[in-house]
């Protein structure tokens, strides 16, 4: 026996203790959930562990409509602004509920949680982010704006880099616009920043070849 081989930890192996973590979370919330006070909470932490399974590819993937995916990402984000007392966020969206994206739906879970997880950790007061997507020929764009400060002009040239960040807390890693280029990327896209050409705040804008 190759005892190198039969050492390797495989991506079957982390998810195995994962989701004993899970476990162990799901069982915190059910306890909280016997408790009136701690509805809401243990409700709340029941839909992280079952966001969590998903982006492990724990529970099985979900065909990729932006709708879907778009909504998924919003509860978490207001579950994170309810947890952290951050400002509350209204969404509005202009999306067809027949829009399909290639790929993988946790994959664009990802990408429109960490956008709206971006707005949401640096705004200050109650704010809003728009969805649009529209179809053009054999490409489908998608903005996300919002109306928070916006992005310091000289962070925009260099915005999807790792380790760069639009929020000042030593805590964040700067890694969350570069998974959303990552991705958008790897499904032969493209992402771009910018400040509203009118009042405060940011746009995103990404293009991807239709998926039919």
């Amino acid at each position: 026996m190759d005892d190198a081989a039969e050492s390797e930890l495989t991506r079957e192996d982390l998810i195995h203790d994962l989701n004993n973590v899970f476990e162990t979370i799901t069982e915190a919330a059910d306890l909280l959930s016997t408790d009136r006070r701690w509805k809401t909470l243990a409700a709340t932490l029941g839909r992280s562990v079952t966001r969590g399974k998903r982006l492990l590819g724990a529970i099985p993937d979900s065909t990729p409509y932006l709708a879907g995916i778009v909504e998924d990402a919003i509860q978490s984000v207001t579950d994170y602004c309810i947890a952290a007392r951050k400002p509350r966020l209204r969404f509005v969206r202009e999306i067809s509920t027949d829009t399909r994206l290639p790929g993988s739906a946790k994959d664009w879970e990802r990408v429109f949680l960490n956008l709206f997880l971006n707005a949401a950790q640096i705004m200050q007061k109650p704010g809003r982010i728009d969805i649009e997507a529209q179809q053009f020929e054999n490409t489908l764009w998608i903005t996300v704006s919002d109306n928070g400060p916006g992005i310091p002009v000289d962070l925009l040239p260099r915005i999807f880099r790792t380790n760069v960040s639009t929020k000042t807390s030593r805590s964040r890693s700067g890694r969350g616009l570069h998974i959303v280029a990552a991705i958008v990327k790897q499904y032969a896209g493209r992402v771009t920043a910018a400040n509203r050409e009118r009042g405060n705040g940011a746009v995103f804008t990404i293009s991807l070849p239709s998926a039919g």
